[in-house]
C-alpha cells in the first residue's frame, strides 16, 4: 500500500516558486562569463529559500557554494522554463509560455516534473562542481541499493572512502563527489540528514554523516532503481567518469516515458508530464552561426530544421573551405564541453566517444532557440573550436538548398601557411 506523501507541504517546491518569482522579475537577468548567477542574485535568493546554503557564504560566493541554488539553477534551465542566451553576454530569459505550463500542474505533477528534471535531463557536473564530475553519481546506483537495504527509520551512517560497499548496510562507505547527490534526496523527502558544520567549503569532504530514510523514500527509490536506473534515464549520464557496475549496460531508452511509472505509483493515470520540452518539432529553417572568437572569422549557415548535426558539419566544412578529412564532434554544453550532451562523428565504429551519433539526431529533435550557444569541434590533433550560435529561427521559412547568409573575415588556411 503507497505511504502518503504531503506533496503540499513540500519544501523544495516552495523554494522553486520562490526561485522562479525571484527570476521572472529580473527579464534578461544578466549571468556570469560562465552562464551561472552572479553572488548579489544568490545572496538575495538564499535569504528567501527554505533550505539556505551554510553559514560560511558571503555575499561573494559563487554559485557552487549556494547547493539548492546551483541545482534549481539547472531545474530552471535544463526543463526550458528559462533559456540562457548570448545577448552582449550570458542572459536568462523566461520561457512565459512554459512556466505557465508548470504553474497550472497540481503539486503531485509538480513534484514528479522536479524529479523527472533532474533525474533526466540535469548535468549534475554543474551542480557539483568537481572536474571528476561522476564519482557522486554512484550514489544513485550503489549508494542507493546499499540504503534500501535499511529498515524505515534506522540511522545510517556515511564514511569518505571511495564507492566501496560495506557488509554492514547501516554504513555507508562513498566519495565527497556525492555531497549534492545526497543533499537532492534530501529535498525530494526520501530521507532526513544530519549535516557537518563548516567554517569553509572543502569540496574534499563530505557535509552530511547520517540520514534516516523514509517512508516514501524507500517506495520512490525502489521504482527509481528498479524500473528508471540513472546510468540509462539521466542523458549526460555517459559523460560521468564512474559507474561501478553495468558498465556494458548501453541500451537507450524512451526518456519522455519517465513519468509513467509514478502514474502507477501515485494511482494517478492522467498526471501530466511536460516532457518532451517540444511535442511538436520546430519547422522552418535556422540560420546558425560558427565562429572562431581568436580570428574575428564567422560564417552565418541556413539550413532546414530537419537536417543532422552531420549536416551542419559538412556545411560548415564548406563555409570555411576545410576539407574534412578529419573527425568532429558537437558539445551542446559550451562550458564545460566535455560533461554535457555530445553528438560524435559517426564514421569510426560506435563507442569510439561518448554520445550519440551525429548523423542520428536532427537539429528540430535538439529543441534549439535563438541565442544559444554550444561548441563544434573538428580535427582533434590541430583542434579547430568553433563557437556555434543559433542566431535565428524562422518557422515559416522553407529552403532545400542550405547557404551562407553572411560571412566575415577571410576563413584561414586548414593547415596554416601553405608554403
Amino acid at each position: 500500500m503507497l505511504t502518503p506523501y504531503d506533496f503540499s507541504s513540500s519544501l523544495l517546491i516552495d523554494d522553486v516558486d520562490i526561485f522562479l518569482r525571484y527570476l521572472e522579475g529580473k527579464p534578461n537577468l544578466p549571468l556570469t562569463a560562465a552562464g551561472d548567477l552572479k553572488a548579489a542574485d544568490l545572496w538575495i535568493l538564499n535569504d528567501r529559500v527554505n533550505y539556505k546554503a551554510p553559514d560560511y557564504v558571503t555575499n561573494r560566493s559563487r554559485q557552487i557554494d549556494y547547493p539548492l541554488l546551483g541545482f534549481l539553477f539547472q531545474i530552471a534551465t535544463a526543463s526550458r522554463l528559462f533559456l540562457v542566451k548570448s545577448v552582449k553576454g550570458n542572459v536568462l530569459v523566461a520561457d512565459a509560455a512554459r512556466l505557465d505550463m508548470y504553474r497550472s500542474l497540481t503539486v503531485e505533477e509538480q513534484y514528479v516534473f522536479l524529479l523527472e528534471t533532474a533525474w533526466c535531463y540535469a548535468d549534475w557536473s554543474a551542480i557539483d562542481g568537481d572536474e571528476r564530475s561522476g564519482v557522486g553519481a554512484n550514489w544513485f546506483q550503489s549508494g542507493i541499493r546499499q540504503l534500501l537495504q535499511n529498515p524505515v527509520g534506522a540511522v545510517v551512517t556515511f564514511f569518505e572512502r571511495g564507492g566501496s560497499l560495506e557488509k554492514n548496510p547501516a554504513v555507508i562507505h562513498t566519495s565527497f563527489s556525492a555531497n549534492a547527490y545526497i543533499r537532492v534526496g534530501y529535498w525530494f523527502g526520501w530521507y532526513d540528514i544530519r549535516e557537518v558544520a563548516r567554517t569553509k567549503r572543502d569540496k574534499y569532504e563530505l557535509d552530511i554523516d547520517q540520514l534516516i530514510l523514509t517512508e516514501w523514500g524507500q517506495q520512490c527509490l525502489t521504482v527509481l532503481l528498479r524500473d528508471r536506473p540513472f546510468r540509462q534515464w539521466n542523458r549526460q549520464a555517459g559523460n560521468y567518469a564512474y559507474f561501478d557496475e553495468y558498465q556494458d549496460d548501453d541500451e537507450r531508452v524512451n526518456i519522455n516515458a519517465f513519468a509513467d511509472v509514478f502514474r502507477t505509483l501515485l494511482d494517478e493515470p492522467d498526471l501530466l508530464s511536460l516532457y518532451p520540452i517540444n511535442p511538436n518539432p520546430p519547422t522552418g529553417v535556422y540560420w546558425i552561426r560558427a565562429e572562431l572568437p581568436a580570428l574575428k572569422v564567422s560564417r552565418t549557415i541556413e539550413l532546414p530544421t530537419d537536417m543532422t548535426l552531420e549536416d551542419l558539419h559538412e556545411m560548415i566544412q564548406q563555409a570555411f573551405d576545410f576539407d574534412n578529412d578529419h573527425l568532429f564532434k558537437f558539445c551542446m554544453n559550451l562550458r564545460n564541453p566535455y560533461r554535457g550532451e555530445q553528438y560524435y562523428d559517426p564514421r569510426p565504429e560506435a563507442g569510439w566517444s561518448d554520445g550519440y551519433p551525429a548523423d542520428d539526431v536532427s537539429l528540430a529533435s535538439l529543441n534549439l532557440y535563438e541565442g544559444q550557444q554550444f561548441l563544434y569541434i573538428f580535427d582533434f590533433g590541430d583542434r579547430w573550436d568553433f563557437k556555434i550560435t543559433v542566431v535565428r529561427h524562422l518557422p515559416d521559412e522553407r529552403t532545400d538548398n542550405p547557404r551562407i547568409v553572411e560571412a566575415v573575415g577571410e576563413a584561414p588556411a586548414q593547415y596554416g601557411d601553405e608554403e
